[in-house]
């Protein structure tokens, strides 16, 4: 199996190594318009570095592509890659608007091709773990925060260019909650309100610098995500993801799993390896067999915590609560 890595940043090089691990599959292309970049990964993973994507795709003929672009080219590259037959993994987000990304699920439908969103905290171990824990029980709270600087990708210095912090990084947590609550952690309204005068706006950052979202949940639970580009490496417990539930609490931390029940016990569920090589994997495997069973998303489910962290920065915006229909991504 042909796979093709479009993005040679910290990124591609996940992906490309977790495609290079995979059985019978070679990394045939790294396309990266920084030449030295796209050629330290594909002397790495053995194959042709490329400037080009739509080069690389009619050299290589790869059966499935990982994006791992900047975001405003995503749609357009990966409406390229199914043109030439291929499934698709796309970074989040897919793009800033759900009419771009509804063309691009026409097209891989109408073309019958897989396209993947990664939401890799679906595939750590923990995650299944607190799906079955959590299942049948009342839940009262969802709470995420996470404190980090600027970000080291200037891109996400440009709202426009990754949509702020909610949609750049919180969509993950939100992805989580969602997965192990099923329909009672899908939610029915947003509220948000967004800072930006902690930097100064100049050319080079026009972004909200601190982000306070809170939701409602079908299963009546509600639920807040704290998050800043404010604080600064190196800070201990700077990030977290609780579910609060009837005689069970959950923490993530990272890709670790704590289930906390009274009396002081507690599960620890560790991730036997990095979830972004288990999404990968069943990418391919659904690739090579056309069996997706082993996937924990579709297109339109990621596409429903896409359109909740849209509809997010549109209350920050426009000062007002939004209304979510859960049955309905678009």
């Amino acid at each position: 199996m042909r796979v093709a890595i479009v993005g040679a940043g910290r990124r591609g090089i996940v992906h490309g190594r977790a495609a290079a691990s995979f059985p019978d599959t070679d990394v045939v292309a790294v396309i990266d318009p920084d030449a030295a970049r796209g050629e330290a990964l594909a002397n790495e993973l053995g194959g042709r570095a490329f400037a080009s994507h739509l080069e690389a795709f009619a050299e290589t003929q790869p059966d499935a592509v990982v994006l791992c672009s900047p975001p405003p080219l995503h749609v357009d590259q990966a409406l390229d890659a199914i043109g030439f037959g291929a499934t698709l993994l796309i970074e989040k987000p897919v793009a800033l608007d759900l009419a771009s990304v509804a063309r691009l699920g026409t097209a891989a439908r109408d073309a019958d091709r897989l396209v993947l969103v990664c939401q890799q905290l679906r595939y750590a171990d923990g995650a299944l773990r607190a799906k079955q824990a959590l299942e049948g029980r009342r839940v009262a709270l969802v709470h995420s925060w996470l404190y980090r600087q600027k970000p080291d990708i200037k891109g996400n210095w440009q709202r426009s260019w990754g949509g702020g912090h909610v949609v750049e990084n919180q969509i993950h947590p939100i992805d989580l909650t969602r997965y192990v609550l099923g329909d009672r952690g899908e939610p029915t309204s947003v509220y948000a309100r967004y800072g930006d005068r902690f930097y100064d706006v100049d050319a080079d950052w026009e972004n909200w610098d601190s982000y306070s979202v809170s939701l409602e949940f079908r299963g009546g639970a509600v639920g807040s995500v704290a998050t800043t580009y404010g604080s600064f490496p190196g800070l201990p417990q700077s990030s977290g993801h609780d579910i609060i539930a009837d005689g069970l609490v959950v923490r993530f931390r990272g890709n670790r799993c704590e289930l906390h029940s009274p009396g002081g016990t507690v599960e620890v569920v560790e991730a036997t390896e990095d979830p972004t090589i288990s999404m990968n994997h069943a990418f391919l495997l659904a690739t090579r067999t056309g069996d997706t069973s082993h996937l924990r998303q579709d297109y339109e489910d990621a596409n429903r915590s896409l359109a909740i962290c849209l509809a997010a920065n549109d209350s920050a915006m426009s000062g007002a609560p939004i209304a979510l229909d859960w049955r309905n991504a678009d």
